[in-house]
């Protein structure tokens, strides 16, 4: 009888410890799968996630998109009408499809259905969207509206595109949906296989941002408080800036990636360096890297995504900008930030726009 008990508390008690630890297991697989959701390290879940901005000058990926229209509701087998009336109109062909897909949720929204409107445009005495007789007709004004409002003003990137487009902070985006306008739109244009004009021309000004626009600073260059050690008279060796997981990061100038840090990275977590030949510039606490050492970027090419690796509080971009050697002499970022080339184009096209739609003018 004794025999029998031993055995029974000796299964109970190895049926409880198979129990713990198969609980454990799944516990750690729960939470190794959130950590991927919250904090993705394989290349960005988040808008823009996709990677640079794909350009081949004079080439149009006919394949990928022949492939993009045979499902797209309304635009089904419309590739043509938007390559005509883009090439008639001077723009990238790309460009256009991937505007009108992003306003319309590809093909869906009741402004190209009921209006044959493709690109949200408004009338001009703001009484409600553009009606047109057909789709081909709406596509072809699009594009003709692209050429007179951007670029035949020299707005032909993408981001210079979006800042007037889908301006941030406009009065008609209480959700702040605008944010994604750019990054979305750069996916959009990789998924049709890339740009095939002003690949030269992609980013604004002299520099680009490091984060989309409006660069909001959260931490400052100089003396201030630890924010996670608390310590008092720490040197903040760089300017942060906010931005949300996945979203993306960009060069603010071309050069040659001198340090790519894809896991681990101390107190920067995952960071990239890069040499601009009288300078060099930090992006810290990245998501994912998308670059490689000694590849070379263009200025506006995306790097990374937005994270919060490394020695952080929540999630930020930390950019510094260092001279002499890389983590050598670092220099307030902030009085080069203030300096990008766009940033005053910018603020005109704000004061320009319509406050009560938080457009440029009758027809964005």
């Amino acid at each position: 009888m004794k025999e029998l008990l031993k055995e029974a508390l000796i299964y109970k008690a190895r049926y409880y410890i198979a129990v713990f630890f198969l609980l454990a297991g799944i516990v750690a697989i729960i939470a190794a799968i959130m950590n991927a959701i919250v904090d993705d390290n394989s290349g960005g879940s988040g808008p823009g996630g996709s990677g640079p901005l794909l350009c081949t000058p004079g080439e149009l990926n006919m394949e990928y998109i022949d492939s993009k229209f045979a499902d797209l509701g309304v635009f089904t087998g419309k590739q043509n009408v938007f390559i005509e009336s883009a090439t008639t109109s001077g723009i990238d062909p790309v460009l256009l499809m991937s505007i009108a897909m992003h306003e319309t949720t590809y093909g869906k929204s009741p402004a190209v259905l009921n209006k044959n409107n493709p690109g949200g445009l408004m009338r001009a005495d703001g009484k409600g969207l553009m009606t047109f007789a057909s789709l081909d007709e709406g596509i072809q004004f699009m594009a003709a509206n692209l050429q007179r409002l951007y670029i035949s003003q020299g707005l032909v990137a993408i981001e210079q595109i979006g800042n007037k487009y889908a301006p941030v902070g406009a009065k008609n985006d209480p959700n702040n949906l605008n944010t994604h306008w750019i990054p979305t739109v750069t996916r959009i244009v990789n998924s049709f296989g890339g740009l095939s004009a002003n690949c030269d021309q992609i980013a604004s000004g002299d520099y680009a941002y490091p984060t989309a626009p409006p660069l909001i600073v959260t931490s400052s260059y100089g003396m201030r408080t630890h924010p996670v050690t608390g310590k008092p008279s720490t040197m903040h060796k760089g300017t942060d800036l906010a931005c949300s997981i996945g979203d993306p990061i960009y060069a603010v100038d071309s050069g040659t990636i001198a340090v790519a840090v894809k896991s681990g990275g101390g107190n920067y977590g995952h960071h990239i360096i890069i040499n601009h030949g009288n300078r060099f510039t930090l992006y810290g606490h990245l998501t994912a890297v998308s670059v490689r050492l000694n590849q070379n970027v263009i200025k506006g090419e995306q790097i990374g995504t937005c994270g919060k690796t490394g020695r952080v509080t929540g999630p930020h971009l930390h950019f510094e900008i260092q001279t002499g050697d890389i983590y050598g002499t670092r220099e307030d970022p902030w009085p080069f930030l203030q300096n990008i080339g766009s940033r005053k184009e910018e603020s005109d096209l704000h004061s320009e726009a319509d406050e009560s739609t938080g457009r440029e003018d009758e027809y964005k």
